[in-house]
This record gives structure tokens, sequence and C-alpha cells, in this order.
């Protein structure tokens, strides 16, 4: 991606908040994930990175807390986020994160073919300070709904909010409750376990893996069972791409509209896959303060439920942020 002769370069100083050594290398692409490592390693080997003012040559070279890297990033690598008017459903904010309600549609951040109009868009038109790590793409970032999902999202708007929220995320101290609306009367496990693997045939879907694999928990209640839909509290215990698609889908109840993971009647109640993150609570990434935010349903999944007749407590029950 970048080459030997670079003519433009950006600066950018970010602080190390990390509590253990790591390698230069592993640590640039752990925190700024759009790019490679061997991309940060030439980087390094070309002398674009500085360690506490001095110019580091080897990749090699550990990095301790508190230490001040300064990044020049060739200009010519960045591809700029132009910022876009988005509605943002803001549903809590301070200095250190914001929680939003997402919208189904729209991408949260730059990638493949949809470059614009994603969250992050939105985020930069909006004028939000939002952390530096995870740049130039995923500034901010700590997790991810699919496109079409909508629902409750963290972000950080702080270094050291990223970090601590990455680390919550990574050691499962994040609590996610989702509701999802599947097709066919549910008669189904309680506990999904098995584990999930990218698919060979279509490398953007994910799969069961019956040799190997991520390991992937779910774990599921009935809240209103119909003769052919029926609508669920889904509890992701693990946090692997699509698993609650997959697990659903691996036991015969794909969710409304999903049509990538065997949705038959897509279009009849909703046009899109009917999941939402309606719940996630947290420790706070600075004060240790314990939050918990509820996103309400949008629009089209509470006409699905109410074509569907399904009674007024149940459409009420995400009807209203918490």
């Amino acid at each position: 991606m970048f080459g030997f002769r670079v003519r433009q370069l950006k600066k950018q100083k970010i602080k190390v908040y990390d509590d253990a050594f790591c390698r230069m290398d592993i640590w640039l692409h752990r925190n700024f994930p759009d790019f490679s490592r061997s991309v940060f390693a030439r980087l390094i080997k070309q002398g674009h990175i500085c360690l506490n003012r001095d110019i580091i040559v080897k990749p090699s070279r550990e990095i301790h807390p508190g230490d001040i890297l300064e990044i020049s990033w060739p200009t010519d690598a960045l591809t700029p986020i132009e910022p876009q008017y988005l509605p943002l459903d803001v549903i809590y904010q301070d200095d250190q994160i914001l929680v939003i309600n997402k919208r189904a549609g729209i991408s949260v951040h730059p990638a493949g073919p949809f470059q614009k109009g994603t969250l992050v868009n939105g985020l930069l038109y909006a004028n939000i300070p939002l952390a530096r790590y995870g740049a130039p793409l995923r500034p901010g970032i700590v997790h991810r709904l699919d496109r079409d999902t909508s629902g409750v999202m963290i972000i950080a708007k702080s270094d050291r909010a990223y970090l601590e929220l990455i680390r919550m995320f990574k050691h499962r101290e994040v609590k996610k409750l989702y509701l999802a609306l599947v097709e066919g009367r549910w008669e189904g496990n309680a506990e999904v376990n098995i584990p999930i693997q990218r698919s060979e045939r279509h490398p953007c879907l994910m799969e069961i893996s019956r040799t190997g694999g991520k390991p992937a928990l779910t774990e599921i209640e009935p809240i209103c069972i119909g003769e052919q839909y029926s609508l669920l509290l889904v509890r992701p215990r693990t946090g692997r791409t699509h698993q609650i698609r997959v697990h659903l889908s691996s036991q015969g109840y794909p969710i409304a509209g999903d049509v990538r993971y065997g949705s038959w009647r897509s279009g009849k109640v909703i046009n899109r896959q009917a999941l939402h993150a309606f719940v996630i609570s947290f420790s706070h990434p600075i004060s240790g303060k314990t939050m918990v935010f509820a996103a309400a349903l949008p629009d089209d999944f509470r006409a699905s439920l109410k074509a569907l007749s399904y009674p007024p407590n149940v459409i009420g029950y995400a009807g209203k942020d918490q």
C-alpha cells in the first residue's frame, strides 16, 4: 500500500495507555486495523514513526504505557472521509462516550462499496469529537452492527475510552440484548453453542463449523410465539460476526427478511433482517459507573409486529428509549 517514496505526510501524535509492553508493529496494527502489520513495519523502517521524539527503524521495538508515538501518515494512502449529514438518534453522551440508536441501512464505517453515507460520515458532519484510535476509517468505533441491523451502539470520544471499551468487549464485559423476529413457530433450544467460521464459498458470509471455527454461544428466550413468526429475546455471549443470524438459521428459524441466511418470506413483513440491538450494559470506561441503555424499535420493525397482530403490550415493550 505505501511506496518507498513519500512526498506528503500527515503527522499524528498519540499516547499509549495500554498496561503492558508490546511490539510496535503489532500495537499499531491492533489499534489502526485498516492497515496491515506489514504496512506498519514498512513505515517504521522508512523512519516515519517516532517514539518519544526518537525515530524508530525496528518494528520489534517495544512500546510501554505512557509512551508518545508520532506517526507520519503518507497522505496518498489516506482516503479522506467526507462529512455528510445523517440524522443521528443520540441516546446519551458525555465527554468520553456517545451512545446512539443506529438506523437500519447504514454501514458503521467506510468499507468496500459503502464509502459514503456511513455512521462515521455522519459523526464527522456533526463535529463530534472521536478517539484517534481506529483511524483513518474507524475513529472511535469500538464495535459494529451489520448494515441492516438497527439499535444501540457505543462510540468512543476519547483515546482512553476507546482502549478501555475495546478491552471490555474483548473480555466479554459488555452485555448485549437483541430482539429478533424469526420465521416459524419457535420450538428451538434456549441455548445455541456451535462454533462459527467464515464461509469458503461466500467469504462475506459466516457459517456453522463442525471441525473448527471460533466458539460462539447464543442464549434465546421467546417473547411471543406464533404459527408463522416468533419474537425472540437474544443474548449473544460471544461476539462473532453474524453470530445471531447464523445461529438462528442453523436451528431452522431464519430471521425474517434475512435472505442471506435462509429467509424465504423476505418482504412479506419487513424489507430487511428483523434484528434490533435492544439493550447494552457496561461500566463507564472512565468513571466505572454501571451504564444501561435501550434503543426503541424503528418504525418498520414495529409495523411488522403490528401487521402480525402482536398484542399492544408486546409492541410497546420496546417502543421507547429507556
